[in-house]
């Protein structure tokens, strides 16, 4: 059996679901596929394919248990993830203390296949493209400054449905982070 396609993240705030929805309304003339405001995370563990679901939520569960929520800030919003062939529009920012770690503990946890990132950059994906799409946008570069700030206090295990259209998201778990810092 190959699996459920998973991924762990923290789904956004309000207050960030928002200054996206003000940014996508600003930029509406980007030809892009916008993310929902309610699939609007940050990926802690990327997809995997998973066979035991209520097991990864168990091991969630006890990691949401043990960590405080998170104080973000993103500072701007540009292509990514590489500039030269670029196919999202993203904001980004720089990791809360503990946060890199808090992905590695969640990787272990998961039992998702891949190793911990040696480093770990706080981003939002706010908008999909094709690289095809890149060259009608009329836009070249993206790099503005924002200040977005809010809070991340919930985990999510989601389900990744690929589509057409691009990707749908179900959650399958969510925990409150209620922990103290490590």
């Amino acid at each position: 059996m190959d699996g459920r396609r998973v991924f762990v993240g923290l789904p956004t705030s309000r207050d960030l679901a928002e200054a996206a929805m003000e940014f996508r309304q600003s930029h509406r003339e980007l030809k892009v596929r916008w993310v929902k405001p309610e699939n609007l995370h940050l990926t802690m563990v990327p997809p995997w394919p998973c066979v035991d679901v209520d097991a990864v939520c168990r091991a969630l569960q006890d990691e949401a248990t043990r960590q405080a929520p998170f104080e973000v800030t993103f500072e701007r919003v540009s292509f990514g993830p590489d500039s030269r062939r670029p196919r999202l529009v993203w904001a980004t920012g720089k990791a809360p203390t503990g946060m890199p770690e808090f992905s590695g503990r969640l990787l272990a946890a998961s039992g998702a296949p891949g190793e911990s990132r040696k480093s770990f950059l706080l981003h939002l994906t706010i908008a999909r493209f094709n690289l095809r799409d890149y060259g009608t946008m009329g836009v070249r570069k993206l790099r503005e400054q924002v200040v977005w700030t809010g809070t991340l206090d919930s985990l999510c295990l989601y389900e990744s449905i690929l589509k057409p259209g691009g990707a749908e998201y179900r959650e399958l778990c969510r925990f409150t982070l209620t922990g103290g810092a490590f």
